[in-house]
């Protein structure tokens, strides 16, 4: 039987699924608006991650420039490529992150358009965007982001370019609610499992790539360290070989996200040199979680939803062994900063 909390995480899914239809008309009215140039992508912490799997779709199917920003680094940097013919795709959940909704007032300042996604409209980033999207999620916040910023940008694709692909993403997105639900029933016991053996663990390393490498950037900073309090350093796994693998030893403790996009090669030789040289590689690979009905060619593009909803299990598990509730902070809400 489904959980409370799996009912809602579906109900969660399935509204950012149901905001399609104003998602098109938006987008349908941004591009009479304006002669599109780029896309900037800005964002803070897990807000901007999740922007990492938007690029990825964007850049697969378009020559059109994006750009991933830091939401404090592009206040102060202004790039010169942000012009009033560029689009700021923004996000924060609380939509009270202060340099994310300074960026959004830039974009007001030089006449760009601006799509934001919060938790809830009526917020200061809310109020600062051309165009807001709500999806408050009491879980599965990452999941209902992407669900809501990928429609956003096939919408994009298929008012700038002939995209014959826009169907087959909307149809196959159309079963998620109910195919994440199972992926996530489906970890359960692994990542019982990863919390009894991890519990007491002081260090992590964090290995991801592509369209995943946000996925695991954000369960390095926003998880272990900041829900946690677990020092865990996040590797893009192309960089692992530069620098990182030589502090590896036999109780090196090794997290890597294996995504089905093709940045699968980069991934895969990281893991094959930490099995050599650690006991403890722990690998969660989307392609042990089966998505009925999905086609395959797009499964590289969900691998983030799914790793997701899988890391999602493997957090609620890691914080009760440990008794450290993931709503635990020090700095961050309490102090200023």
């Amino acid at each position: 039987m489904i959980s409370d909390e799996n009912k809602v995480y579906k109900e969660m899914i399935q509204k950012g699924l149901d905001q399609r239809g104003e998602i098109g008309r938006v987008v349908r009215e941004i591009l009479t608006r304006t002669n599109l140039k780029n896309v900037f992508f800005v964002g803070c912490g897990g807000s901007l991650a999740v922007m990492t799997p938007c690029q990825y779709l964007f850049e697969t199917f378009s020559t059109m420039p994006t750009y991933i920003y830091n939401a404090g680094e592009f206040v102060e940097r202004k790039p010169i490529q942000f012009t009033k013919d560029s689009l700021l795709v923004v996000s924060s959940y609380s939509g009270k992150t202060p340099e994310t909704v300074v960026a959004a007032n830039l974009a007001k300042e030089i006449g760009a358009i601006s799509i934001g996604f919060t938790g809830v409209a009526d917020s200061p980033l809310g109020k600062a965007v051309d165009y807001v999207f709500a999806n408050h999620a009491n879980t599965g916040v990452t999941d209902s982001k992407i669900v809501v910023l990928y429609q956003i940008l096939l919408n994009i694709l298929k008012g700038t370019k002939s995209f014959d692909r826009y169907d087959d993403f909307v149809n196959a997105m159309d079963l998620l609610p109910e195919e994440l639900v199972s992926v996530k029933l489906a970890s359960v016991n692994a990542a019982e499992k990863f919390a009894k053996e991890n519990k007491d663990e002081k260090y992590f390393m964090v290995l991801g790539a592509g369209a995943c490498w946000g996925a695991a950037y954000s369960y390095a900073i926003c998880i272990l360290e900041e829900m946690q309090w677990i020092i865990a350093q996040p590797v893009h796994a192309g960089e692992y070989f530069h620098g990182p693998f030589e502090i590896v030893t036999e109780n090196t403790n090794l997290l890597i996200l294996k995504g089905e996009d093709d940045s699968r090669p980069v991934v895969q030789r990281a893991e094959d040199f930490s099995k050599k040289y650690s006991k403890k590689v722990t690998i969660i690979d989307s392609k042990d979680y089966e998505l009925k009905e999905i086609p395959e060619n797009l499964r590289g593009f969900f691998s983030p939803l799914v790793l997701s909803a899988v890391l999602d299990v493997f957090s609620q598990n890691i914080a009760r062994e440990r008794e450290h509730p993931l709503s635990t902070r020090r700095y961050m809400g309490v102090v200023e900063y």
